[in-house]
């Protein structure tokens, strides 16, 4: 799944259309954050649901002992949370109690605290029948800097869910808008705050087996949010390109990459042509995309990115470079990604 944050304060209906269009299917929201306005939260929840169920989005609010004061309802009331139209939680407390999680997951999708979550509790989970393939672990962002979880940590966390259908969600900054009153982004690992969303969402989804990804602040680019759906479900990596000299046709198409991979070049399966000119050409350091040239025989026509810093060759001509916000993606291109690029 892909999420957007909406909080109180900055809640923008515009922009949950336009996720929407763009691929999100989740919206999460928080109702104990000290600093939101909770002046009007009944008509603000109340519309936020409206606007969700028309787009076709999944609220997932986050719920504590302060969700059911900050509504006026009943303590630990979940039958009035569903009676306000809410059908997912995500919850911090209270999951060790079996009976309530059966009545609960009657009633909603359940999103867990991924970081309170051990190998114990999966297990006496299912000794309680509880469907775990019914249960998102969702990890929780971090406001203030230094202050996110390292990757090893991450890795560690989420090695219990190994070899199990829980899906589990993990937070990206947004690129757009940071949230008050630090805004210092909302990241789960503190290596992507101040990191490109994009880049950051495609190392969770391939280097830690994220399913569900959020912007954790309030607004990311539309741009990003397509092209984090994207590679969710089709594996198509959307490149930004810095280059002068390509025309439309090249950014019209889709690129595969070859299924035997080099150990310094991403070699892009292209038609071969034998009268490529020679052009730029010159040093090629890491991200630079180049077409070999008539001088390297029947390789000319071929593209390839650089892996790595490598030298001069007059057989090689410059097309352009990986934007180096985007340089990062170049790690998890393999035989089965599929490249797209886009003009810088």
């Amino acid at each position: 799944m892909l999420g957007i944050s909406v909080y109180l304060k900055t809640f923008d209906e515009k922009y949950i259309c336009q996720a929407a269009a763009n691929g999100a299917n989740l919206v999460f929201t928080s109702l104990h954050i000290p600093e939101d306005d909770f002046s009007k939260v009944t008509t603000t929840m109340a519309r936020l649901l409206s606007v969700c169920n028309q787009y076709h989005l999944t609220l997932v609010p986050d719920v504590s002992p302060k969700t059911f004061e900050v509504l006026k309802l009943p303590k630990n009331d979940f039958t009035a949370l569903h009676k306000l139209g809410l059908t997912a939680l995500r919850i911090d407390y209270g999951f060790n109690d079996w009976q309530l999680l059966h009545q609960l997951q009657s009633e909603f999708t359940l999103f867990l605290n991924a970081s309170t979550i051990d190998q114990h509790y999966l297990d006496e989970a299912q000794q309680n029948d509880i469907d775990l393939n019914k249960i998102h672990a969702a990890h929780n962002f971090y406001p203030k800097v230094e202050t996110g979880l390292s990757k090893e940590y991450f890795t560690k966390l989420n090695a219990k869910y190994r070899g199990t259908k829980i899906n589990l969600l993990a937070f990206v900054p947004g690129d757009e808008l940071k949230r008050f009153p630090l805004y210092q982004g909302l990241p789960t690992l503190e290596d992507h705050r101040g990191k490109n969303p994009y880049v950051s969402a495609v190392e969770l989804i391939e280097r830690f087996n994220i399913t569900d990804v959020v912007i954790g602040d309030p607004k990311a680019k539309l741009t990003t949010l397509a092209a984090i759906k994207l590679y969710q479900d089709k594996r198509i990596m959307t490149v930004p390109l810095i280059t002068n000299g390509l025309d439309a046709a090249f950014f019209s198409q889709d690129y595969s990459v070859r299924k035997d991979v080099a150990d310094k070049l991403i070699r892009i399966i292209a038609p071969r042509t034998s009268d490529i000119a020679i052009q730029q050409t010159g040093e090629r350091p890491l991200g630079t995309l180049t077409q070999d040239n008539l001088l390297n025989g029947r390789y000319s026509g071929e593209l390839q990115i650089a892996k790595r810093d490598l030298p001069f060759s007059e057989k090689t001509n410059i097309l352009g470079y990986i934007h180096p916000e985007y340089l990062d993606l170049l790690q998890f291109i393999d035989s089965n990604t599929k490249l797209r690029f886009v003009k810088a």
